[in-house]
This record gives C-alpha cells, sequence and structure tokens, in this order.
C-alpha cells in the first residue's frame, strides 16, 4: 500500500493485491474530495482479508487529516472515515491494527490546541462508526509524537513513542481496547536525561511489552535502548547498546523468538565503516546480550535496518548505500543462535537511484519486502519482492520460435513474448559508451577477438528487433543442410571472420545460434528480474558430455560461454557432437514454459511459469546470487533510441526560431518537409538523406512566414527493407 498521481483525482491511496506468484489480482483507490493529496501511510488485514489504509489527506480549511478506509477482499471500498484534530492542524497517522471483531484501531500524531503535537489513538467499530477517541498530551504541554502500536486482541492496546518533558522521554501508554480508558502511562528517561525517542513496540502474548529506540547519553551520543515492561507497566529490564565508535547509535525496529529472543536492529557508528546496519540479540527474560551483527555494504557508507522478521534465524531488511548506485535494498539473513550471517541479498531499481524498503513480512518458506524505487529524478514505484528458498523458485523460459514478431501497445493490450524480449534486451544488454568495458554492448554471440578478427568470428546483436529478424533457426531436412548445428565455419557463402552486426535469418542459420539466442535472453531476462532472478545459477545436473567436456554441475551461464567458445574455436576442439549440444540447450530453454503472466507491464515484470522442482534435471541456486550480473558503470549505458519517434518541436509556438527532433531507430533514408494549412509545401529540412539509428535535433527558421499553424512530416524508409515510418505533427508560428 501507498500512494500514486492519477491525473483525475490527484495523489490517492493505492492498496495492491498479488498472487503468491507476483501477478497482480488487483489495484484499489481512494481519493478525498478534492484533487489533494492523499497518502496511505499504514495497512492492516483482518482474518476474513478485508484490507485497511489509514493516511493523510489533506483537505482545505483543516489541514491533513487521518483517514482510514475499509475495503473488502475484492478490493471494493466499504467505508471510510476521517479524523480532524482539535486544532484543525497537521494531523497524520503511524500504525493501524484489526482485531478478529473487526474492530480498527489507529494511532498517530495530532496538532492540539495550545499543546504542540499529541499523541491521538482512534478506534472503529466494523463499520467504519468512530467508537472513541484518546489524546495524550505530556507534562511539558509541548511536541509528543507516537511512532509504533500494538493490540492484544480485544483487551489492551499499547502506543509508544517520543514525549516533551525537560527534553525527549520514551512515553508508552496502555488503553483498554474496549472502552479507551488509559490503564496506565511510562516515561523512561535515559542515564544522560537527553533525548529519548521510542520508534518500535511488540507485545509477548499478554504478559510483556518490549519497547526500543534512541536514548541520548552525554558522554557516547546515542544508544540503542531496548525496555521490557510488565502487562502492568513495571519496569522488568533496560538493555543499552554503545557501538564501537561510541558515536551515535539509533534502533528502529524489534522482533522476537518464542519465549527466548528479542531481536533489534537500527544504524550504529562503527569503526571503520561509518553506519552499519547492527543487530543485537538479547535474552527476553533478562536482556543479556548475547551477539551484534553488523552489515556493512558495498560502499562502506550509510546502511541502517528499518525493519525485522524474528524467528530462529531473523531477516533484517536495510537501507543500504550501494556503489555508484544510491540506496538499495538489503535483506540479510542470520543465524539467530550465534548471529552468523547465513546470506545477504540486495535490490537496485531500474533507475539506478534510491531504492527505500519500509516494510518486511514471512510466510512459510517466503519473505516478502516492500517499499519504493526512484525511476528518476522526480518519479518512484511501490516495488514488492519475494525471495524465496530455491527449492520454491519458479522460473520462465522462451523459445526461439517465439521470439520473431513485434511487442503490443501496453497502454492497450496485455504484454506478449515480443514485449519481454524488447524489455530483457534493453535491460540486460545495453548499448554501452565508447571507452568503457564492455562497450558498444548489446548480445554477443561467440568470442569477439577482435585481435583475431580475420581468423575468428562472432556475432553482435544491438537491439530486440535485431532478433526478432535473426530467428528461428531451424535444423534442416534431408533435402536443406542451411539450419545445420554447427559452429561459425562460413557465412553466406565465405569464411565466417569478424563481427557480424545484426545478420538476417537468410545469411546465415545455424540451430546452435537460435538455440544460444534463447538462452541468453533468458539468463539476461532473469538477471533484469524481468522474469524471476537467478536462473543464470541453476545448475545442469544430467550426465552429458560434449568434446570431452562433462556438462554435469556446470551452471547455465558456464553452458552458455562454453557454447560461445565451440562456436568461434570449433576448429580447434575435438569433435564435437552438436546435435547433443542442441538437444541440451532445447532441453533447457523448453524447461519453463507456460503462459505469460504479468506482475506489471510498465515495468515488464513476468511470474514465473514452472517450480524448480519438477524439472529434475537442474539443481537451485544458493538462495542469493553471489555476483551482481547486470552491473554498469555510472554514465557507461548510451540511450541511443531503439524505435522511431517524431517529437514536438520546441519552442512551440516559436517566433521565428524552433527546433524539430526525431529519433531514428534503424539506419535509414529520411526526408523532413514544412507544410502550411492547405498541404503546400514551404520548406525542406532533409530530403533524402541516410541517417544513422540516433537522435535527432533540426533547426527551423520562420521568418519568412505570417502567423499561423504550419504542419511538419517525416519519412523515414529503413536500409534493411524493413517497414517505413512517417508522422506528421503540428507548430504553432506567433510573431
Amino acid at each position: 500500500a501507498g500512494w500514486t498521481a492519477r491525473k483525475s483525482t490527484g495523489v490517492d491511496f493505492v492498496a495492491l493485491k498479488y498472487h503468491p506468484d507476483g501477478e497482480l489480482i488487483w489495484s484499489a483507490f481512494y481519493a478525498a474530495p478534492g484533487k489533494g493529496e492523499d497518502k496511505a501511510l499504514a495497512i492492516a488485514v483482518d482474518t476474513s482479508h478485508n484490507v485497511y489504509l489509514t493516511g493523510s489527506s489533506s483537505t482545505s480549511g483543516s489541514g491533513l487529516n487521518i483517514v482510514t478506509v475499509k475495503f473488502d477482499s475484492n478490493g471494493t471500498q466499504l467505508w471510510a472515515n476521517s479524523y480532524n484534530g482539535t486544532a484543525s492542524g497537521e494531523d497524520k497517522p503511524v500504525a493501524i491494527a484489526v482485531n478478529d471483531s473487526q474492530n480498527v484501531y489507529v494511532a498517530g500524531v495530532s496538532t492540539g490546541t495550545g499543546s504542540g503535537n499529541d499523541y491521538v489513538t482512534l478506534k472503529y467499530d466494523s463499520l467504519g462508526n468512530e467508537q472513541w477517541v484518546k489524546r495524550y498530551n505530556g507534562p511539558a504541554n509541548g511536541d509528543d509524537t507516537p511512532y509504533g502500536m500494538a493490540l492484544s486482541g480485544t483487551t489492551a492496546l499499547y502506543v509508544t513513542g517520543a514525549s516533551a518533558d525537560t527534553l525527549l522521554d520514551y512515553c508508552t501508554i496502555k488503553y483498554d481496547a474496549a472502552t479507551g480508558d488509559s490503564l496506565w502511562a511510562v516515561r523512561y528517561n535515559g542515564t544522560g536525561s537527553g533525548n529519548d525517542v521510542a520508534r518500535a513496540i511488540v507485545l509477548r502474548g499478554t504478559s510483556d511489552v518490549f519497547v526500543t529506540g534512541s536514548s541520548q547519553d552525554s558522554v557516547n551520543g546515542y544508544d540503542y535502548v531496548t525496555i521490557s515492561y510488565s502487562s502492568a507497566g513495571a519496569e522488568q529490564w533496560v538493555a543499552r547498546y554503545n557501538g564501537n565508535a561510541n558515536g551515535d547509535d539509533h534502533a528502529y525496529a524489534l522482533a522476537l523468538h518464542s519465549n527466548s529472543r528479542v531481536y533489534v536492529t537500527g544504524k550504529s557508528l562503527q569503526v571503520g565503516s561509518f553506519y552499519d546496519a547492527t543487530t543485537v540479540k538479547y535474552t527476553l527474560s533478562n536482556g543479556s546480550e548475547d551477539w551484534v551483527s553488523s552489515y556493512n555494504g558495498p560502499s562502506n557508507d550509510e546502511d541502517f535496518g528499518v525493519a525485522l522478521v524474528g524467528g530462529g534465524s531473523p531477516y533484517t531488511l536495510c537501507t543500504s548505500k550501494g556503489y555508484g548506485v544510491e540506496f538499495d535494498f538489503a535483506l540479510v539473513s542470520y543465524g539467530g543462535n550465534t548471529g552468523t550471517e547465513n546470506w545477504n541479498t540486495r535490490y537496485n531499481g531500474i533507475g539506478n537511484r534510491d531504492d527505500v524498503p519500509v516494510a518486511v513480512i514471512s510466510s512459510g518458506s517466503a519473505v516478502y519486502v516492500t517499499g519504493k524505487s526512484y525511476v528518476d529524478k522526480k518519479t518512484t514505484d511501490i516495488v514488492t519482492i519475494k525471495y524465496v528458498d530455491p527449492g520454491n523458485l519458479k522460473f520462465r523460459t522462451v523459445l526461439q520460435d517465439s521470439l520473431p514478431g513485434k511487442g503490443m501497445n501496453l497502454k492497450k493490450y496485455a504484454p506478449n513474448i515480443a514485449n519481454l524480449r524488447d524489455t530483457a534486451f534493453a535491460r540486460a544488454f545495453p548499448k554501452i559508451k565508447s571507452g568503457y568495458p564492455g562497450a558498444p554492448g548489446g548480445m554477443v554471440l561467440g568470442n569477439p577477438r577482435t585481435d583475431s578478427a580475420t581468423a575468428y568470428g562472432w556475432i553482435r546483436l544491438t537491439k530486440g528487433a535485431a532478433i526478432a529478424k535473426f530467428t528461428p533457426h531451424k535444423q534442416p531436412n534431408i533435402h536443406a543442410a542451411a539450419g545445420e548445428p554447427r559452429g561459425f565455419d562460413t557465412y553466406d557463402g565465405k569464411p565466417f571472420v569478424g563481427e557480424k552486426k545484426d545478420p538476417k535469418i537468410d545469411k546465415y542459420n545455424n540451430e546452435i545460434v537460435g538455440q544460444l539466442i534463447a538462452l541468453r535472453l533468458n539468463i539476461g531476462s532473469s538477471d533484469a528480474e524481468v522474469t524471476p532472478p537467478m536462473f543464470g545459477d541453476l545448475t545442469y545436473e544430467l550426465d552429458d558430455t560434449v568434446a570431452n567436456v562433462p556438462l554435469m554441475g556446470l551452471t547455465l551461464r558456464q553452458i552458455a560461454s562454453l557454447t560461445d567458445n565451440f562456436l568461434t574455436y570449433w576448429q580447434k576442439y575435438p569433435t564435437i557432437d552438436w546435435y547433443k549440444l542442441d538437444t541440451v540447450l532445447t532441453q533447457i530453454n523448453s524447461a519453463f514454459l507456460g503462459p505469460l503472466k504479468t506482475v506489471t507491464r510498465e515495468p515488464l515484470v513476468a511470474t514465473g511459469a514452472i517450480h524448480i522442482d519438477s524439472v529434475p534435471m537442474f539443481g537451485a541456486p544458493a538462495f542469493a546470487a553471489t555476483t551482481e550480473p547486470l552491473k554498469f558503470l555510472p554514465g557507461s549505458l548510451d540511450e541511443t533510441p531503439n524505435d522511431f519517434a517524431l517529437l514536438q518541436n520546441y519552442p512551440n509556438p516559436f517566433n521565428p526560431l524552433t527546433n524539430v527532433r526525431f529519433n531514428i531507430g534503424d539506419a535509414s533514408v529520411v526526408t523532413l518537409k514544412v507544410y502550411d494549412m492547405l498541404g503546400r509545401e514551404i520548406a525542406t529540412l532533409v530530403e533524402q538523406q541516410q541517417l544513422d539509428e540516433g537522435e535527432y535535433d533540426i533547426p527551423f527558421d520562420g521568418s519568412s512566414l505570417s502567423s499561423g499553424v504550419y504542419f511538419y512530416r517525416i519519412t523515414a524508409t529503413p536500409i534493411d527493407g524493413e517497414a517505413g515510418f512517417s508522422e506528421v505533427r503540428r507548430m504553432v508560428l506567433l510573431k
């Protein structure tokens, strides 16, 4: 859940429901009256699968209000209720909970009349009727801000946060969940009498309450402080953690394991690595510290834990600075007994910008993570990721036979395999600027021996559309040998040497090449997370041998690389059983076929199709890949367009100078002309000129023309004989 911008209603609440495979089942929205900003900040689900959102809504004359909305299990809105505080100021929720009777509880911060910010706690019945409202104003009549809430069935509700006295203190309150009566309120003022801010709370049944946050010490700055209270509000123990750099340490989340362990995570200043995501385990009964483990991301910069899943092997969800790619999601698994890191996995979004996780939960063998990801400077997506034990993974593959064709308009139609092909190619095999490793990019088949281009050959495909023109390769029948699986022997009747860029199927037909294209695309699509990740890390478990090379135990990446070697250096290997290799590649590419189902269309992300445990020819990879297969240096990607487009001139309207922009997706013969309202040609900007693919910006001077509406038209005829492109746009001259 979160918020999204919509043209008709502004920024609105959004709730998203996914199938366990990642396919979006429904999306539900809430827009308050007016075109303001409505931002959902917390979500809860009851035992009947009704969904509850709470958030802030900007309302004219009353600042921000707390709005709570209930949807049924199909995403249909059942009710919405709004709370405007006593001062008609800024009211924002921080947490929501629902019990088995479908009573709903919301905690938040609310501007009071002459009392600064106050705690506010709300109860609604199952129909959305307000049952009670409780406000808490601390002893200093200053700012009091709750950060967490925990519900104990129908009997008790706990709220914790920071409350002003001389400075800020932890303040934890217990309410009767039925009546809203305050049963007790306890405060904690740390040893340094500085600011103390409680940020998270959990319960152990009905007997114990655990609170964590940051407490300021006059010597060591802020430390983690975790407190255990009895259900009667009696303090049972206090545990303090000071990182080894004696700097500021801030706790953000905590979780339990049964009756024995308390886990706390946050960020801690560590010697030599700045802030690390540091997780501490305490004995539940007495608060003794058992272990401390820190996660330091690749940039050796700022990492902090934001959420936890408890249990025998806890998971810490972190915001972690990546190397050259801003902040990433990071999920770390620890052994509960020792704190030893089991594994970690990172997510860097498609924009290589900030990715900010907010929540993690576990269900069975799966762990789900959600947060926001910046696509560009202004645009963010809600990203939800499912991690599972490798034995439960699903994968998806495509065959070379499905790779020709054109993609669908995703604004109107469901995607097809061509959309998947083009999306995966653009992300996994981008164009790379000269001077950077891997330049010029694209998909390479064989080994690019630029030092011996007169002796060895290879193929470079530069776009998804090039695959469409170069597949499928087919094995021959008895009367035709064109598709014979073989090495790079001849090309169009001549020795196959040097680079062949974007070849056509009528020039070269080799079944092994077609299978390798499909395998490379399947691996690249998985690496780019267009399809489920880690496909390339599966191991081949059949006892096959090609050219005296055993394939058993090799990863699919290694098999693809081995095939590259066979194609380029085919004369240097012992006798290669090309038909055996073709069978192996065909089996791999056929292993995970299924109807195309998607998680999202833009960006395109497809679900898995087949469980790995139903395909015994493969061994599962490690839980997380040990490498980042798609790590491109910042600034290395060449943004040359892959499609034809005529863009709006700028400026428009203009007087008398403007620029006409267009994109050429393939080398073409181009004409660009300007016409008046009667269709008369008045200027030729480009005349039958052959242009390479790229972006173009052509100046136009209207000094000799009178004010009015004019049209400019482009025609582009690709030199490879493909269908041409033509488009007309309007521009306005104002003098």
